[in-house]
């Protein structure tokens, strides 16, 4: 088995990495801010409470060393809201507080503060600093592991290392190399600097305080700077920071290559490569070759301290005949180290005849003049071969899947792809270039246009190349707005973020074209009276909140922050070709949907299941990208 390691970025690297990803931030600052108000309600049952005094026997002694990689996803969550995402208490809710949030980035915010001290108030809240209590939300390994990102905040690894060649001339020779007290010339025994019981008790201050008393000769001459260095080192013995996370551990994944089609190649002597991530950040790749029973096994492999809430995965793959396919995703925890992660893969076909429409998504809202359309297809493939493409007349390579879009359409873009490049426009008819690997919704494609129109009537007439399962359809409701759909249910009416939709939905609708008349659209420059302070809607919400709409709500919150699109996208957000940059872009976009999504969970909107169904989906189209910016760009699969 062979390993290329992700670890090692620097510092800044990493904060940056963090920076990028300050959207999701202000989509999570909107739950926080709703906590923090009702924290201040004056019928609140928290503005009630008190927060308990600190005792060091409510603190649990960490099971496994806190880890500042594992935790920087929950703090960037939980935590950046109000103290900042570099920690300088900045965030975009600091100002809603009684006080400024504690500034992890000053190291002497946390000077006298041990992690204890810290762990007590994460865990219970402050409320008299308005600080909530993080216990029903994250469990107690989570904490620490937030913890150790937090406390990382205000020091750096040029710093502690620096600080490790001090201790390892000046220290070391008693304390040990890691802390043990079991150096050659310690005399008595010494103090275990490494046991998180004693440590995560003792703050910074304490340690200056107690190295004053034992030995002030040591280091007399050294700088504030230099002593603060060694101290944070030392620190490193029971808290890890983020640029000393470790990829090896005790976790095993065992797999088997299966081939799907009867008859197909067998996978014996194909490469498995194993990738590896934390909240979404590419933490390493492996290799081995597959036996030839199609039999893998990696060992060695770290595993996650949180084992309710792991926030490590793994994701094998094999390419075969130039499609890359995955497993399942897999987590490995302290309680369970060891985890299997199959690869189906398929032989191939140039015929297009197994391709169905699982489910057509649409949302479609009007501003001054135009339509916009904001539509997802998920394509299926019922047959036991993945469908690789064909040719057809105007295109110079094979193509996949086939979708119509109205001549008059402009500003097509998507979210996982662009025009001449993925896909390529032949009059009304777009073409996609990537496989279409057997199963239901293998292939999803986000696709967002507008439609300009004269007057104040459309008629969008949709065809389709294969057969319709499902149609969902949301339209944004406006004051005059008729609609008229033959052939599809109305469902009622749904409200988000203040905004009514009306929901329309068809099932086996076969090749039948779908036909959407609207009158009373708003002509070029008339003024949008939702836009008007004061503007009420002229439905009320009806409809229940069905599993597909958090899919689709939380693409519409992607690309508009106030649920009202708006058609003049000239940066087009879902316009991103397959580029290193174009695919940072997505992983943004994607992360913001993560976020929505988990706030409409907060709020109750979408239950356990749809919420967990919906955040797998988002997460495998992460871990994609992530896998493509790992290897450069632009993959097939």
């Amino acid at each position: 088995m062979s390993i290329q390691s992700a670890l090692g970025r620097p510092t800044h690297e990493l904060r940056a990495t963090i920076a990028l990803r300050t959207a999701r931030v202000v989509f999570r600052a909107i739950g926080v801010l709703l906590a923090i108000g009702a924290l201040l309600a004056p019928q609140s049952s928290y503005a009630q409470q008190t927060s308990p005094e600190f005792n060091i026997d409510d603190v649990p002694v960490p099971a496994a060393l806190p880890s500042g990689l594992f935790g920087a996803g929950s703090y960037e969550e939980n935590c950046a809201p109000c103290h900042g995402v570099e920690g300088m208490g900045d965030g975009p809710t600091a100002s809603q507080l009684p006080g400024p949030p504690t500034a992890f980035a000053d190291p002497d915010a946390v000077w006298d503060q041990s992690p204890a001290q810290l762990f007590h108030t994460t865990k219970f809240g402050r409320m008299a600093a308005m600080m909530p209590p993080w216990q029903n939300e994250l469990s107690d390994a989570m904490i620490w592991n937030t913890l150790a990102y937090a406390w990382s905040l205000h020091t750096s690894e040029q710093e502690t290392v620096q600080g490790q060649e001090t201790y390892e001339v000046s220290c070391a020779n008693c304390h040990g190399d890691t802390g043990a007290g079991d150096g050659p010339d310690a005399t008595q025994p010494l103090q275990d600097l490494s046991d998180p019981a004693y440590a995560m008790a003792m703050s910074q201050a304490d340690w200056t305080a107690g190295w004053q008393e034992a030995h002030p000769e040591i280091g007399e001459e050294w700088t504030d700077s230099e002593r603060r260095q060694v101290l944070e080192y030392v620190r490193t013995f029971s808290m890890v920071p983020p640029w000393q996370a470790t990829a090896e551990g005790n976790g095993v994944i065992r797999g088997t290559v299966v081939q799907g089609t009867p008859g197909g190649t067998e996978a014996g002597g194909a490469v498995v490569t194993l990738e590896s991530f934390v909240d979404f950040q590419p933490l390493a790749v492996y290799s081995t070759t597959v036996g030839v029973d199609g039999a893998f096994e990696f060992t060695g492999l770290a595993v996650d301290p949180d084992t309710t809430n792991p926030s490590m995965v793994y994701l094998a793959s094999v390419t075969q005949d130039g499609v890359r396919y995955s497993s399942p995703i897999t987590t490995l925890t302290t309680e369970q180290p060891e985890a299997e992660a199959d690869v189906t893969v398929f032989g191939v076909t140039d015929d297009p005849s197994s391709l169905v429409l699982d489910r057509v998504h649409w949302i479609i809202d009007s501003q001054p003049g135009a339509l916009v359309v904001l539509q997802v297809l998920e394509v299926g493939n019922t047959g036991d071969r993945t469908f690789v493409g064909e040719t057809v007349s105007d295109v110079d390579e094979p193509v996949t899947v086939a979708f119509h879009v109205p001549a008059d359409a402009v500003e097509i873009s998507f979210e996982n792809g662009a025009l001449g490049e993925r896909f390529i426009q032949v009059g009304d008819l777009i073409y996609d270039t990537t496989p279409v690997v057997p199963g239901s919704g293998t292939r999803q494609i986000i696709m967002q246009y507008a439609l300009p129109f004269d007057g104040d009537s459309v008629s969008l007439e949709q065809t389709f190349e294969y057969p319709v399962s499902t149609v969902n359809l949301l339209v944004a409701d406006m004051p005059g707005l008729e609609v008229d759909i033959p052939g599809l249910d109305p469902a009622g009416t749904r409200d988000f973020n203040g905004s009514p939709f009306r929901v329309w939905s068809a099932a086996d609708l076969g090749l039948e074209p779908i036909v959407i008349n609207l009158t009373g659209l708003l002509r070029s420059g008339d003024v949008d009276p939702r836009a008007v302070q004061g503007a009420t809607s002229t439905s009320s919400p009806t409809a229940p909140y069905e599993p597909w709409m958090a899919w689709l709500i939380a693409l519409l919150a992607v690309v508009s922050l106030g649920g009202v699109l708006t058609w003049s996208w000239k940066n087009g957000r879902f316009d991103s070709s397959d580029t290193p940059e174009s695919l940072g872009a997505q992983r943004q976009e994607l992360l913001r949907s993560i976020a929505r999504l988990d706030d409409l969970h907060a709020l109750g909107e979408i239950g356990d299941s749809t919420w967990q169904a919906q955040r797998a989906q988002l997460k495998n189209r992460l871990l994609e990208i992530d896998g493509q910016l790992a290897q450069g760009g632009r993959s097939r699969h």
